[in-house]
C-alpha cells in the first residue's frame, strides 16, 4: 500500500469522523483534557491498524472508530478507576452519588444511543442505496425530503402501488437484516 494513499485515506476519515467521534468521547467523560487524550489514542490506534492491515475491509470508518472509542474509554477509565481505587458505589462521595443518580434518572436520550441509532440509520441507508437505484430514490425522497408517496410516484413516473410495494418490502427486508 502506498503511503500517500494511506495518508490521504486517514486525513479524509479524520476530517469526516472527528465531530462524531469527539461527541461520543465527550459524552463518556466530563473532562476535556481526558477526552483529548482518548481522541489521540483512538486515531493513533486507527492509523496503526490501517497501516498494518489496510482499510479495504472497513465498511464504515465512523462505526469502526466508535468501536475503538468504546474500547479506549473503557480502558482509560479502567486505569483511572484502579488509580483512584473506586470499585463500588460505596466508594463514591455523597456528592458523586447525587450526580450519578441525577444522570441515571434523566429522561433525555443518551448520546451513545443517539449515535448508535444514527450509525444504524446510515448503514441501512447505505444498504438500500447500494441495490436498486429506484428504491434508493424512493427512500431518499420519502424520508429525507419528506415527500408523500403519491408525489414520489408522480416524480419518478411510477404507479403509486409500485412505490408502496418497493418501500414497504424494503422496510421489512431491512428489519430482518438488521434485527430491528
Amino acid at each position: 500500500m502506498d503511503n500517500r494513499d494511506l495518508n490521504e485515506y486517514f486525513n479524509t476519515v479524520y476530517a469526516d469522523t472527528l465531530p462524531a467521534v469527539t461527541r461520543y468521547v465527550i459524552s463518556k467523560c466530563g473532562n476535556i483534557l481526558d477526552s483529548e487524550d482518548i481522541l489521540q489514542n483512538i486515531y493513533a490506534r486507527f492509523f496503526s491498524r490501517i497501516k498494518k492491515k489496510g482499510y479495504s475491509d472497513i465498511e464504515s470508518a465512523e462505526a469502526f472508530l466508535i468501536n475503538i472509542a468504546k474500547f479506549e474509554c473503557k480502558n482509560y477509565f479502567g486505569i483511572l478507576k484502579k488509580k483512584n481505587k473506586t470499585s463500588s458505589f460505596s466508594d463514591y462521595s455523597e456528592e458523586q452519588m447525587v450526580e450519578i443518580e441525577a444522570e441515571m434518572s434523566r429522561g433525555d436520550k443518551n448520546l451513545e444511543d443517539v449515535l448508535c441509532n444514527e450509525l444504524l440509520a446510515r448503514q441501512i441507508f447505505d444498504d438500500i442505496t447500494s441495490g436498486d437505484p429506484e428504491i434508493g430514490k424512493i427512500f431518499y425522497m420519502h424520508f429525507a425530503l419528506d415527500m408523500k408517496l403519491d408525489q414520489i410516484a408522480a416524480e419518478l413516473e411510477m404507479n403509486l402501488s409500485s412505490v408502496k410495494n418497493k418501500l414497504y418490502r424494503t422496510i421489512e427486508r431491512q428489519k430482518r437484516k438488521f434485527n430491528i
